[in-house]
């Protein structure tokens, strides 16, 4: 976890220097853990992106059960 801890102390001391405004912004977030794991869902969403517009409609009609076609994917 050290190296995940500095490389974040590292990216925060690179945003001090140019962007003193952005770093104490920071500050003003009250749950760390909610914001980074939102984060992380909105980064997951972006792979919607990548599908056909026939895939996304099969997805929307439950036509397509992800869940099963990522483990399906992952068990390969």
């Amino acid at each position: 976890m050290k190296d995940q801890t500095e490389a974040f102390k590292d990216y925060i001391g690179g945003m001090k220097k140019h962007n003193r405004n952005a770093m104490t912004q920071l500050l003003t977030i009250n749950d760390w853990h909610a914001a980074a794991q939102r984060e992380l869902e909105r980064r997951a969403y972006l792979v919607l992106n990548t599908f056909n517009d026939d895939v996304m409609l099969a997805i929307a009609r439950g036509e397509i059960n992800p869940y099963r076609a990522i483990e399906e994917v992952l068990a390969d």
